[in-house]
């Protein structure tokens, strides 16, 4: 990453949401199948980086579907190569990004009348290394 690089988020907000409650599912303490993936799309003119966040919870057991993306717009105080566009757009970005999002889930779910959802902690750097996460890069250097 360069030397003196100064990350800012602009906006953040919640792109899409579909909360569903199923009749049918159990109740009680039940694991979390989550799934995660995140995709951006970097303006080298404009220096800003827009991270688009994706987590799904669908499982038979689980008392609903939750399905949200949650959208964020950085802005970088200098110019970089799309080399080291990656680690910002799927480590730095995302670790702003995401207590945002757990947050949001959380309200979410406490207002669907169950206990508040937490997703567990991600360790992005971790995620980055091991490609856990779906990432879909797009650029526009126009």
């Amino acid at each position: 990453m360069p030397r003196n690089l100064e990350i800012s988020l602009l906006k953040s907000r919640v792109y899409s949401l579909n909360f569903r409650i199923k009749a049918e599912a159990s109740k009680g303490k039940i694991p979390i199948n989550l799934i995660f993936s995140h995709k951006h799309k970097y303006d080298y003119k404009s220096k800003t980086i827009a991270v688009l966040i994706s987590v799904s919870v669908n499982d038979k057991q689980m008392p609903f579907v939750l399905e949200i993306e949650y959208e964020g717009l950085f802005t970088l105080n200098k110019r970089v190569s799309k080399k080291d566009v990656e680690p910002i757009a799927q480590i730095n970005c995302p670790v702003i990004l995401f207590p945002f999002l757990r947050e949001a889930v959380a309200e979410i779910t406490r207002r669907g009348g169950f206990n508040p959802l937490m997703l567990p902690v991600i360790n992005f750097v971790q995620s980055a290394k091991e490609g856990k996460a779906k990432t879909t890069p797009q650029s526009d250097n126009s």
